[in-house]
């Protein structure tokens, strides 16, 4: 069984996240350009470096936890019956519908449709589970983008009203 689970191509993919998170997070400076200066002072609120720093130690964090669960086999990589090439399409098919839809849906209820779609193809069947996480999960990425880095993320304007009424802002 563990030989098998080295092989499997969800492991390796894991362990190839794993590595691009460490070495990007690593060579970070080497990947984003400084902000360019007007005055002496910096364009940008915030460092350019903040967003993918935060982005590459979660992928880190994340692919290590996955990688110790397989290790210690308290999880086993899926197998659907479909084929490694037919989830591939699947999942480039859901990913790119994702991004068309961002524009005339907006984030939330593009990221909500995106993560219900990929929670059923990878076997969840728990409709409270693939409920919580489809609209905690955009509405809390949507509030730290927007309110914390100061991000700009496409919506439609009744979900930014909703936003603006529910913060009072």
């Amino acid at each position: 069984m563990k030989r098998r689970m080295w092989k499997s191509p969800e492991t390796q993919f894991t362990l190839a996240c794993l590595v691009i998170g460490g070495l990007g997070f690593a060579f970070l400076g080497s990947l984003v350009a400084e902000p360019k200066l007007l005055f002496g002072r910096s364009l940008t609120a915030i460092s350019p470096t903040l967003f993918p720093a935060i982005v590459l130690a979660i992928l880190f964090v994340l692919c290590a936890i996955q990688i110790g669960l397989l290790v210690k086999g308290g999880i086993i990589p899926a197998a659907t019956g479909i084929t490694g090439w037919a989830r591939g399409v699947i999942f480039f098919g859901i990913m790119t519908a994702y991004a068309l839809l961002m524009i005339p849906l907006g984030f939330f209820i593009s990221s909500a449709l995106a993560i219900t779609s990929l929670s059923v193809f990878i076997g969840n069947r728990s409709i409270w589970q693939i409920a919580i996480l489809a609209f905690a999960a955009p509405a809390l990425l949507y509030l730290a983008a927007t309110r914390l880095l100061a991000v700009s993320l496409p919506e439609i304007n009744a979900m930014e009203l909703f936003y603006a009424r529910l913060l009072g802002g």
